[in-house]
């Protein structure tokens, strides 16, 4: 068992992070700072919708969110942050996520960002792009 705990902890991606935290000072000033590690990826909600991803130096993105951004500054009351393991992710996970939420949950984030390199697509088939039909019970 304890092997299994240990190959778990090599494959994690995350290496620290604070989920749904309410947007003030002293939860800010809980992030870790750039000195402790605290480069990585972070979410800021309006209730519980995501309305922004960024990346880089968490707690000082989030203080100059708070305290100076034009754009975002009343737009989020939550925030979730993330520290990776591998600080050569970062890029790549924020893709990632912006990818995955519809542009309309993320509308403060103006990009749909790129990976780093080219990775491997397979495209689908336009002969395939019909998808099954579903039966909606009422």
């Amino acid at each position: 068992m304890a092997s299994r705990i240990g190959r778990q902890s090599k494959m994690a991606l995350v290496e620290r992070c604070g989920e749904m935290w309410a947007r003030n000072t002293k939860n800010i000033k809980k992030v870790p700072a750039h000195r402790e590690g605290g480069q990585g990826v972070y979410v800021l909600y309006d209730g519980s919708t995501p309305v922004y991803v960024g990346k880089g130096n968490i707690q000082a993105r989030l203080r100059k969110a708070n305290d100076k951004s034009k754009r975002r500054g009343n737009s989020w009351d939550y925030f979730s942050w993330y520290i990776l393991k591998n600080r050569h992710l970062v890029h790549d996970v924020e893709v990632l996520l912006l990818r995955i939420l519809p542009p309309y949950l993320r509308y403060m984030t103006r990009q749909a960002g790129n990976f780093k390199g080219k990775p491997f697509s397979t495209d689908q088939k336009p002969i395939h792009s019909t998808p099954i039909y579903i039966e909606r019970t009422r």
